[in-house]
């Protein structure tokens, strides 16, 4: 079973149907003890890193989560879910400050230069598909398109935890994999066929 963390800032409802979709046992749950029994992890997200985080702590979510990656069983993060997987977070913080995450891959997570800020000429926030290049890890497919929503990125503090890059403006990690720690800045829940895919392969891995 897979147990979907519902902390009131997820698209639950739709990674769910998907895990269905591929005939995967899934639920939704803020209940630790379903946490605890659940053979795989999902942490997902929609919306900014310091409510989320805040939201994560007051429920003790956060702990959960933390307890449930150190036993070595797989723990997906999809879009802002992998943003809190990083150390910390500019978003919605005064310049020189931050917003701790579950610093379960050491990393930070940053603003897409803007339109005024930089000569790339971003229009912030990313929406829609974007390729995925220099695939490393065993989660994703090189070439596939997927779809993105986000304003901030990660970067992780090594290049070895990074699975896959996409370019947006710049080049920037897309996917990350640090034993069984993965994440996905897309949605492969809305990434058709190949989000399908990548989530089949997770699956696999929580099956092993």
């Amino acid at each position: 079973m897979i147990a979907i963390v519902d902390y009131g800032m997820g698209n639950l409802a739709s990674v769910y149907k998907a895990l269905r979709f591929i005939g995967t046992d899934a639920i939704i749950t803020d209940n630790p003890e379903n946490i605890r029994l659940a053979s795989g992890l999902i942490v997902p997200g929609v919306g900014a890193f310091l409510p989320a985080m805040e939201k994560l702590k007051s429920t003790g979510l956060d702990k959960e989560i933390k307890e449930f990656a150190a036993t070595g069983k797989p723990v997906l993060g999809i879009c802002l879910g992998m943003q809190l997987l990083l150390s910390d977070s500019q978003e919605g913080m005064a310049e020189g400050e931050v917003t701790e995450g579950l610093d379960l891959i050491p990393g930070h997570v940053i603003k897409f230069p803007s339109d005024k800020t930089s000569e790339v000429g971003l229009k912030v926030p990313q929406i829609g598909w974007n390729n995925l290049e220099d695939v490393s890890g065993k989660l994703l497919t090189e070439g596939d398109y997927v779809y993105f929503v986000h304003s901030f990125y990660c970067k992780p503090d090594s290049d070895e935890d990074t699975a896959a890059y996409a370019t947006y403006g710049i080049k920037y990690c897309a996917a990350v994999e640090k034993g069984n720690v993965f994440g996905c800045q897309f949605h492969p829940e809305k990434s058709g066929e190949a989000g399908l895919q990548i989530l089949e392969k997770f699956v696999r891995r929580v099956e092993k």
